[in-house]
């Protein structure tokens, strides 16, 4: 209809707005770093130093005594002397950016805030994910990569730590979301005939069931993936891994010549397998018996 005001005509006269709640990137699970060992290498936190060496105690020999005989006495440890493991912190990692005075001054959101926050997700994520790269190393490896993990899949990663003689106490399963709702498929664990005794697999975001009476089960996508549809899963016991954070510190600077506030985060940190000598007498090599990787899908 002629002389209708249109809203091309009447631009200038309609705002825009800007909402007070920001839509923030989502964050992944981050469970790895705070299950693994930190007691044993702890004497690297805070520094100084970036090299630890954790000696080995082996079983000694049960030796029969004859009669009329001297005691012989044994030669403790492997090769006549005990080994030990290096474990050395060589992991550095930021996340850095500045906020122009102009920038904090007119904006509707506290970006220093916001991106401070996010920043120390990144730092946590980063270390998490170094940890998953592990479990392709652990010599242990039950089922196949890209098929769901059979029952029998499980009491063969769970008879692992038994046959290394493992703690009971202490031992936990990370798995990606497509392989914990595998595991919501299997009867042994949500039949309420078994689950009095073999545990439950609930809902949750994190920590998401037990097995085997007492076997916490936790959930993240940070678990590695391979490939496509694949996933390296843990079942481990916390002494299997090492994990020292030697620093994570956050600092903000006024730079004059910018007009900008510029913050800092860094995470000094290190990560790897931990061997354990054999029950062996004698002593023997040691090996990471502790862990085994359940292959799974993603």
């Amino acid at each position: 209809m002629a002389g209708t005001l249109t809203v091309t005509q009447a631009a200038c006269h309609i705002p825009e707005l800007w909402s007070s709640e920001t839509r923030d990137a989502v964050e992944a699970t981050v469970v790895a770093a705070g299950l693994v060992d930190q007691d044993t290498v702890s004497a690297l936190k805070g520094g100084p130093g970036d090299t630890l060496n954790i000696p080995y105690i082996s079983n000694p020999t049960a030796s029969t005594k004859s009669a009329n005989t001297n005691i012989s006495l044994e030669v403790i440890g492997p090769s006549s002397a005990e080994a030990s493991q290096v474990f050395t912190v060589a992991t550095h990692q930021y996340v850095a950016f500045g906020v122009e005075n102009i920038t904090d001054v007119q904006s509707k959101t506290n970006l220093r805030s916001k991106y401070t926050t996010k920043a120390g997700y990144v730092l946590a994520a980063a270390t998490d994910t170094n940890l998953h790269t592990l479990p392709q190393s652990f010599s242990n490896t039950v089922g196949t990569l890209g098929v769901e993990p059979t029952f029998d899949n499980w009491l063969r990663a769970s008879q692992y730590l038994d046959d290394a003689n493992a703690p009971e106490e202490d031992r936990f399963i990370i798995v990606r979301p497509a392989t914990y709702y595998a595991m919501r498929k299997l009867d042994q664990f949500v039949n309420a005939d078994y689950t009095a005794s073999l545990g439950k697999m609930g809902t949750g975001r994190s920590r998401v069931g037990t097995i085997f009476g007492s076997v916490p089960v936790y959930k993240t996508t940070l678990v590695r993936a391979a490939s496509a549809g694949q996933a390296d899963n843990w079942y481990c016991h916390k002494r299997g891994v090492y994990y020292c954070s030697q620093q994570l510190k956050s600092t903000s600077d006024w730079v004059i010549e910018r007009d900008t506030t510029v913050v800092l985060m860094t995470h000094i940190y290190g990560y790897a397998e931990a061997l354990q000598p054999p029950i062996t007498a004698g002593g023997g090599a040691a090996t990471d018996v502790f862990n085994s990787v359940v292959y799974g899908t993603s």
